[in-house]
């Protein structure tokens, strides 16, 4: 039998009041008390384990971030011979790799007399080398001394220093530089600023080893007294609770422990007054039974209410996903009342509307590949253009295992890759020589106005980076913005190669097309230039298929039996 769900909040309320009223309650003050303080002692050390962990895995970033730093290759040679411009190129991106966005992160390179030579800091907005104020900052450090002397311990070379300075105490991560063979030319230091570190870890706060403050995120921050620094060692933390400005805290240090030896103190803290509040509750006598009951029958009632209700917020949830979009959607049908009818329903209408809207997209989509072939058509040398780049791509992502996903979004941003071309004039699309300087700066503004115009369009999302990006190289001289390398999304890289082959292969009125083999060699030595070098081996994997492909849409070419490698 199917029951409302009335009923189903009615009927357990009454058995619970006949339930509460027949035996009563009665209040275990003690032990309730001892289990809310063992939550509370729980919590405070997952808190501080936490914390500890968050460290270790600090030391660990910043420690792979200053390798890269020392190890990358070039940074020996332009250290030293001073090349500031050559340190500065080769340690921007490394800087921007290490953790984005945040203002602290500085990379500083010292020289072989531990001399500032350059500083370079990552900030909100990008990164950009800072004016070295004080160049004997670190000359007397002892960690970057010992960093240049090359003197190594059970954690190795690299270094781990607090900074002197009352202002803005930071982390410093040192590390030497050598050049060949064991020579050191100079170090590289990684720093982070302390506050930043401690916003990692809420409610917690970083000491020195004189039970200094550093940084913190209370606000009150305990202290670190002697006892408790005499108790503490780098196996067992201690528990400290006081009262400061009417409120009762809890807090728990722990050594700060980096490369194996302590740097500091790690405290985290805890407010103790709604446990304290909780143990004078209970020890109140409860007016009575019913009182009790009633009591318990509004909180079990609330918690079914809730559990009843939850497929309603479930189906709301839905039609928020649905309506923000996410038309492949489905309510979770948990019931088989008024509800799960109800959500059947929907699910039912979301099928129909994603079906509708899916045709819808075709037919726009089909709308603007019509366009783009039209654009195409302007110029005699184009015609078909798209479509063979779109062909060609596939087979390349064939090579490249990508899912059908990938693959559609790829065909779609071939077939659209030129759109933008509609905003060229048929004097600059059409000639027949080599462009002007005002010429090519016309041409090349095709890939901003293909994506403005495609870009209101949700379902295109996936193919619009092909659309703006489709004449960017992978060593950085293309354009619209210059992206480098993996910084190219895949898809736009194997668009990439598919575009300037068929542009090869294609006659022009100032050239004839190359035959598919030639073509071909040219792909192959422009691998790790203008093209990815993974993409241009696929790309001769697939080059037999790529030939059939082109041979059915009228383009015909010889090919060599077997594919050659990039």
């Amino acid at each position: 039998m199917r029951l409302s769900i009335r009923l189903k909040i009615i009927l357990p309320f009454a058995v619970l009041l006949i339930f509460v009223g027949v035996i009563g309650t009665a209040v275990a003050t003690a032990r309730l008390t001892d289990a809310a303080a063992a939550v509370f002692d729980a919590n405070l050390l997952r808190s501080s384990l936490v914390a500890n962990q968050s460290m270790a895995r600090l030391e660990a970033a910043r420690m792979a971030d200053l390798r890269q730093a020392t190890d990358t290759e070039g940074v020996p040679e332009a250290l030293a011979s001073g090349d500031i411009a050559g340190l500065t190129r080769l340690m921007m991106p490394i800087t921007a790799n290490i953790k984005p966005g945040v203002a602290s992160i500085q990379l500083h390179v010292l020289d072989n007399h531990g001399k500032e030579i350059l500083r370079i800091e990552g900030t909100g907005d990008g990164i950009g080398s800072v004016p070295v104020t004080d160049a004997g900052a670190f000359t007397a450090e002892p960690s970057v001394i010992k960093a240049l002397a090359g003197e190594t311990d059970a954690q190795g070379e690299r270094r781990i220093f607090l900074s002197r300075t009352e202002s803005q105490p930071a982390l410093y991560l040192a590390g030497p530089v050598h050049a060949t063979g064991t020579r050191i030319v100079g170090a590289v230091l990684v720093s982070e600023s302390l506050a930043e570190i401690a916003a990692t870890v809420p409610e917690s706060a970083l000491y020195d080893l004189s039970g200094r403050p550093l940084a913190s995120t209370l606000p009150t921050v305990p202290v670190a007294s002697d006892a408790i620094r005499r108790d503490l060692t780098t196996v067992n933390a201690v528990r400290d609770d006081d009262t400061r400005a009417g409120h009762a805290y809890g807090a728990l240090f722990s050594t700060w422990i980096m490369r194996g030896s302590p740097v500091g103190y790690l405290a985290v803290q805890a407010n103790r007054d709604s446990l304290l509040s909780l143990v004078t509750q209970l020890r109140l006598i409860l007016t009575g039974v019913f009182g009790v009951a009633a009591v318990f029958t509004l909180l079990v009632g609330t918690i079914i209410a809730s559990r009843l209700t939850r497929p309603i917020d479930l189906l709301v949830r839905s039609m928020r996903a649905v309506s923000a979009g996410e038309l492949h959607h489905r309510a979770a049908v948990v019931s088989r009342d008024e509800i799960g009818y109800l959500a059947r329903t929907f699910n039912e209408m979301t099928a129909s509307l994603e079906e509708k809207t899916a045709a819808l997209e075709e037919t726009t989509f089909a709308s603007m590949e019509a366009l783009a072939r039209a654009i195409d058509a302007r110029d005699a040398s184009t015609f078909g253009h798209s479509a063979r780049v779109a062909a060609i791509s596939v087979e390349i992502a064939e090579g490249m295992t990508l899912s059908s996903k990938d693959r559609e979004a790829l065909r779609r941003s071939a077939l659209l890759h030129d759109i933008g071309k509609i905003g060229v004039e048929d004097k600059v699309l059409r000639k027949p020589g080599p462009l002007s300087d005002t010429e090519a700066d016309d041409m090349r503004e095709h890939p901003r106005i293909g994506y403005d115009m495609l870009k209101g369009l949700r379902f295109l999302q996936p193919s619009l980076p092909g659309v703006l990006y489709h004449h960017e190289r992978w060593d950085g001289a293309g354009y619209p913005t210059g992206l480098t390398g993996t910084a190219i999304p895949l898809l736009v890289r194997i668009l990439a190669v598919a575009d300037v082959f068929d542009a090869l292969t294609s006659d022009r009125p100032y050239r004839e097309g190359l035959s598919f083999d030639a073509a071909t060699a040219a792909i192959r030595i422009e691998a790790g230039l203008q093209f990815d070098p993974d993409v241009v081996t696929a790309f001769l994997t697939r080059r037999s298929a790529i030939d059939a492909v082109l041979r059915r849409m009228g383009r015909p070419g010889p090919v060599s039996a077997e594919p050659e490698a990039a």
